[in-house]
C-alpha cells in the first residue's frame, strides 16, 4: 500500500492519472502536480516559475478518454475495505473502451477516511471516445456526464444509504456486505436501463471485503515488497526484480512522457543517478504510458525513447509489469511520483508526489540513505 497524500487524495489506481477531481470536476493535471510537489519554505525562489509551468500546461485540450482506468484482472482498495476480480467479458470491454471505469469517492471532513468510495462502469460511445475538452473548466465534469452509466461497486456510511441512487446514478442496489464496525454497507448498484448483457457481466465481478484502513494508520504507509516480476525497458531489454540487488538504495521514479513536469525533472534524475552511484543509490523510470491494458503501446515507448536520447538519461526506463509491481504502481495518485527501494526489493522511506530539482532530491536520497542505515542497524542489533 501507499502512503496517501492528503492535498490531493486522488485515490486512483492502475498507474492511471484520473483527469477530474473526486467529486466530478475537472482539475488540471499539471494543478495536481504542482501542488503535490510545493513545500512552504524552500520553494519560494521557484513559486514563479511553478506557476508559469502550471498555467502553461493548463492551456489546451485534452482526451478524456486516454484518462480512464486501465483494465486488470483483480483490484485492491485498503482505503475501501475491499478487493475485487474482473470477469473476462468486462475487461474485454473495457480494453475495447467500449466501457469505461471511473473512480469516486470523498473523505470524511478529518480526512482520516472515506465517506464512501466506488469505481463505476460506463458505456462510451466513438464520439465520446475521441472528444477533447479544455484542461481548465467543466469539459470534463460534462463529457463525463454524457457517459452512460451500466453499474457502480463501493462502500458507503450507512448515513448516505438514502443517496445511493444519487452517489451510483443507479436505482438497482444489490447489498453485498457490512465493514466490521457496522458503519460501511456494500453494494453492487445497477442501472435497470442499460444493456442486459453488460449489467450481467458486473454481476460476474467476484468481491472480497477487508478490513477498512483509515489513512491515519500505518497500513496506508509504504507496502512491505515489490515483488516477483519481469518487464523489459523501452529496448526490449529484460529486467527482474534482480534489478535492486544493484544498488543499496533505488529511486523508482513513475512518470508518463506528456507529464510536463515529469519531463522537465528527468535530467536532474540522469545526473542525481551519476553522482549517487558511489553511496549505492541508483535511480530507475516507469514508463507508465508506454503500455495500454495490457498490452504495449508502441507509440508511448517511441516517445519514452526520444525521451531518453534528448535528456541524454542512461537509466533505465521500464514498462509496467503485469503485476504492476505487486500492486505497487496500482496506488500512483499523480504523476510524476517516486518511492525507494532497497536491495532486497523491499518498499522503504516515504514516497514523494511532485517533481523536485537536483539540489532537493539529493537531500532527498541522503535522508532515505540515512534512514535505511539506521533500520539496517535496527534489525542488526534486534538479531543480535
Amino acid at each position: 500500500m501507499r502512503k496517501i497524500d492528503k492535498n490531493f487524495c486522488a485515490w486512483m489506481m492502475a498507474g492511471v492519472l484520473a483527469v477530474g477531481t473526486l467529486s466530478g470536476g475537472w482539475t488540471a493535471p499539471a494543478q495536481v502536480w504542482a501542488a503535490s510537489g510545493k513545500k512552504e519554505e524552500k520553494q519560494k525562489t521557484d513559486e514563479k516559475a511553478q506557476e508559469q509551468q502550471t498555467e502553461a500546461a493548463a492551456e489546451g485540450t485534452v482526451r478524456p478518454s486516454d484518462y480512464v482506468l486501465q483494465p486488470q484482472e483483480s483490484y485492491s482498495y485498503a482505503d475501501m475495505g475491499l478487493s475485487f476480480q474482473l470477469p473476462e467479458e468486462l475487461l474485454k470491454k473495457m480494453e475495447s473502451k467500449e466501457v469505461v471505469m471511473l473512480p469516486d469517492a470523498e473523505l470524511t471532513e478529518d480526512g482520516s477516511k472515506l465517506k464512501y468510495g466506488q469505481v463505476s462502469w460506463s458505456t462510451m460511445t466513438e464520439e465520446q471516445r475521441e472528444a477533447e475538452v479544455d484542461k481548465s473548466g467543466d469539459g470534463y465534469a460534462q463529457w463525463k456526464e454524457g457517459l452512460s452509466r451500466i453499474g457502480a461497486l463501493g462502500t458507503y456510511h450507512k448515513d448516505l444509504e438514502k443517496k445511493l441512487d444519487e452517489l451510483t446514478g443507479c436505482t438497482e442496489h444489490e447489498k453485498i456486505g457490512v465493514s466490521e464496525d457496522g458503519d460501511y454497507i456494500y453494494y453492487l448498484s445497477m442501472n435497470k436501463d442499460a444493456d442486459k448483457a453488460l449489467t450481467a457481466s458486473l454481476k460476474k465481478i467476484e468481491t472480497e471485503i477487508t478490513r477498512m484502513v483509515s489513512y491515519n494508520e500505518e497500513e496506508m504507509g509504504e507496502g512491505d515488497s515489490v515483488g516477483s516480476f519481469t518487464t523489459e525497458d523501452i529496448n526490449g531489454e529484460e529486467y527482474t526484480e534482480a534489478v535492486f540487488q544493484e544498488a543499496d538504495l533505488t529511486m523508482v521514479n513513475v512518470f508518463a512522457t506528456w507529464c510536463g513536469p515529469c519531463v522537465n525533472e528527468i535530467p536532474y534524475l540522469a545526473e542525481l543517478d551519476e553522482k549517487m552511484k558511489d553511496k549505492g543509490v541508483q535511480v530507475i523510470g516507469i514508463v507508465m504510458d508506454a503500455v495500454k491494458g495490457t498490452e504495449k503501446d508502441e507509440e508511448g515507448i517511441k516517445k519514452a525513447q526520444i525521451l531518453a536520447e534528448k535528456t541524454k538519461a542512461e537509466y533505465p526506463f521500464l514498462l509496467p509489469d503485469s503485476g504492476y509491481m505487486n500492486g505497487r504502481l496500482a496506488y500512483v495518485q499523480a504523476f510524476p511520483e517516486t518511492f525507494f527501494v532497497d536491495k532486497n526489493g523491499n518498499i522503504v522511506g516515504e514516497t514523494y508526489s511532485g517533481s523536485r530539482s537536483l539540489e532537493e532530491w539529493e537531500e532527498i536520497v541522503n535522508t532515505e540513505l540515512e534512514g535505511l542505515k539506521t533500520d539496517q542497524e535496527k534489525e542488526d542489533g534486534e538479531k543480535k
